[in-house]
């Protein structure tokens, strides 16, 4: 298998910027300490202080799917459900010619 690359692309709700930020913090060190995580990186807009973007590597689809069940990544969902507007996700894969 080979490496899945993650991008999560967020929108605080209105008066969550800074709750929905908190929460993300939170997860950084949990996710990047998992066996399978290559990369976990959260950017946060320079001109949309609202809009976050998660950039992640794992190692193969059974690291992400165990990152997926992991209890600080549903914690993690629980906590911030409320404070999103909206959210993409996308799952990409490394194309070279």
């Amino acid at each position: 298998m080979s490496v899945i690359i993650v991008t999560v692309l967020l929108e605080a709700k209105p008066g969550s910027e800074e709750k929905l930020y908190d929460a993300l913090l939170s997860v950084l060190a949990p996710s990047k300490s998992e066996s399978g995580c290559i990369q976990y990186d959260l950017h946060r807009s320079i001109e949309v202080p609202s809009i976050f973007v998660f950039y992640e590597q794992w190692r193969d689809k059974h690291a992400l799917d165990e990152h997926l069940s992991s209890s600080h990544y549903k914690d993690y969902r629980k906590q911030t459900e409320a404070l999103i507007l909206n959210r993409t996700v996308h799952l990409l894969k490394l194309v070279n010619p």
